[in-house]
């Protein structure tokens, strides 16, 4: 499912997941893959807002409001 065709409550449950994720990560390869693949999906932006910078989902994403 690219960007375009996700809705914004899609993308937010996506990135919830996503960031869920991130607790049985071991290492900085594993964490990069889950950072592109969430880019890939919802934008790197909102996926950097909310795995790296530690935003809520909700407020991550900016588009479609």
């Amino acid at each position: 499912m690219a960007r375009e065709q996700m809705t914004r409550e899609e993308a937010i449950q996506y990135l919830t997941h996503q960031r869920d994720m991130l607790d049985e990560v071991a290492s900085a390869a594993e964490f990069k893959a889950i950072l592109l693949e969430t880019g890939n999906m919802v934008g790197y932006t909102p996926a950097f807002r909310c795995l790296v910078k530690g935003l809520e989902p909700e407020e991550s994403i900016r588009w479609g409001k």
